[in-house]
């Protein structure tokens, strides 16, 4: 997934929290715009998670982002 995709929804106003969603089935909400940052001339980016946690996650990793559930793949 391209990191613009989820920027626009970071940026997006009013802000609406989205869920970024990992090809490990891990699942990390994104609650405000500050839960977000991206590194400067990287792929990476850090989400701020509830109490003092956060992650790093590499680009390859996200396999969609948005609100709600994801859609089952159709056949």
């Amino acid at each position: 997934m391209k990191l613009q995709s989820i920027r626009d929804l970071r940026d997006k106003a009013p802000f609406k929290p989205f869920d970024i969603h990992l090809s490990d089935g891990q699942v990390l909400p994104v609650a405000t715009p500050d839960h977000l940052f991206f590194f400067p001339n990287s792929e990476e980016l850090l989400v701020a998670l509830a109490g003092d946690g956060f992650r790093i996650v590499d680009a390859t990793q996200v396999v969609s982002a948005g609100r709600g559930r994801p859609r089952a793949k159709s056949h």
